[in-house]
C-alpha cells in the first residue's frame, strides 16, 4: 500500500454548479413520484402594542384541503382540493374568501418562494385575553369587513448545494444520506394592504392600545436582503430532519391614507423580517412520508403600536417512487 497518494481535483467557481455529492445525496428524479396529501395555509394579522405587549389576532377560517402530488425530473404539481364536510365551521370562525397562491420552488441551487393572496373575512382569534366574561362554547368574534392583499417573492442562493438538497426534505426526489448543511443569501420583495370597515381593536380592548393608531388602508413595500443557514440532520439514512432559518433587512416604506382627520403619510424605515421553514419525515429508496411547514413574519415595531404579518402552510403527505412508463422516458 502506498504511503502517498497523488490526484488532482477539479476546482470550481464559487457561484458555478456542482454536481451533486454522492456521499450526500442521491438522485431519484427520474423516478416518477406519487404522493397524497393534507395542507392547511395561513394569512395572520394582529395589532400590537409594544408598551403593554397587548395583542388583538386576527386569522382567517384556515380549510384543511386534501389532494395527491405528482412529479418527475424537473417537473411537478399538487392538487388540493376542499372537500364537503371536512371544514363545516363557519359559524364558529366564520367565512373566508381568499384566492391563495404559495408556490415553494426548489431548484439546485435556489430556494423560491412566490406568494400571492387575497383574503376577505377574518375571526378574532384571543378573545380570552380582552374579554373578561368570553365564554369558548361561543363562536368567536367574526370579522367579515377585514381585507388583505399580500405579494411576495424570494429567492435564497445554496452555497452548498452539491451536499445539502432542499429537494430530499420538501419535494422528495432527492435523498439526504448523510448530514449536511448551507449557508443562504438572496433578495427579496413584498407588498401588503390590510383593510377593514372599522378599526382592528374591540371596544373590550381599547384601554390597552393607543386608540388613534389606525391601520386600515395602510401599505407596506419591502425590498431587501436575507441571509441566513439550513441543514438536514440524517438519522440511520432515512429518517431526517430539516431547519432552516433567514433573516431579512431592508427599507420598507408605510403609506397611510387620510382617516379620521388623519393626514395622508409615507414613511420610511429600515426593518426585518424572519423566515423558516422546516420538515421532518422519513425518505427511503421506495417510500417516502412526512411532515413540512414554511412561514415569513414581519413586523415594524414601533415605540407604541404596530402590525404583526404572517404567512405559512403546513403539509402532511405520504408518498411512493414507481418506474416512469415509457411515454415519460
Amino acid at each position: 500500500m502506498p504511503f502517498l497518494l497523488e490526484a488532482q481535483q477539479k476546482e470550481y467557481k464559487r457561484f458555478e454548479t456542482r454536481p451533486i455529492n454522492e456521499r450526500y445525496i442521491i438522485d431519484y428524479s427520474d423516478q416518477l413520484s406519487v404522493k397524497i396529501y393534507g395542507i392547511i395555509k395561513s394569512n395572520t394579522i394582529a395589532h400590537v402594542n409594544h408598551q403593554t405587549e397587548a395583542k388583538i389576532e386576527y386569522k382567517p377560517n384556515e380549510n384543511f384541503n386534501i389532494g395527491f402530488g405528482l412529479g418527475y425530473k424537473w417537473f411537478g404539481v399538487d392538487l388540493a382540493f376542499n372537500f364537503s364536510g371536512v371544514n363545516d365551521d363557519d359559524e364558529t370562525f366564520g367565512n373566508t374568501k381568499r384566492f391563495d397562491i404559495q408556490s415553494n420552488i426548489y431548484a439546485r441551487k435556489f430556494a423560491i418562494d412566490v406568494n400571492l393572496l387575497k383574503y376577505k373575512g377574518y375571526y378574532g382569534a384571543n378573545p380570552e385575553d380582552y374579554r373578561t366574561s368570553y365564554d369558548p362554547d361561543n363562536p368567536y368574534p367574526i370579522r367579515s369587513d377585514i381585507r388583505t392583499v399580500n405579494f411576495r417573492i424570494s429567492a435564497l442562493y445554496i452555497f452548498k448545494h452539491d451536499k445539502f438538497s432542499y429537494r430530499s426534505a420538501f419535494t422528495y426526489n432527492e435523498r439526504q444520506i448523510k448530514g449536511a448543511g448551507s449557508f443562504l443569501a438572496g433578495p427579496f420583495f413584498s407588498y401588503y394592504k390590510m383593510d377593514a370597515d372599522s378599526t382592528l381593536i374591540p371596544m373590550e380592548a381599547v384601554a390597552n392600545f393607543n386608540a388613534e393608531v389606525d391601520f386600515r388602508g395602510s401599505e407596506y413595500i419591502r425590498y431587501g436582503l436575507s441571509g441566513g443557514y439550513a441543514h438536514n440532520f440524517v438519522i440511520g439514512k432515512r429518517v431526517f430532519f430539516s431547519l432552516t432559518f433567514a433573516i431579512g433587512l431592508g427599507p420598507e416604506i408605510k403609506k397611510t391614507p387620510a382617516l379620521n382627520g388623519r393626514e395622508a403619510d409615507v414613511e420610511a424605515k429600515f426593518t426585518g423580517q424572519l423566515a423558516l421553514r422546516t420538515a421532518l419525515g422519513y425518505n427511503s429508496e421506495k417510500f417516502y412520508a412526512g411532515l413540512a411547514a414554511v412561514g415569513v413574519f414581519s413586523g415594524e415595531r414601533e415605540k407604541e403600536d404596530y402590525l404583526e404579518r404572517g404567512v405559512s402552510n403546513l403539509k402532511i403527505f405520504i408518498g411512493k417512487r414507481l418506474n416512469p412508463p415509457k411515454f415519460l422516458r
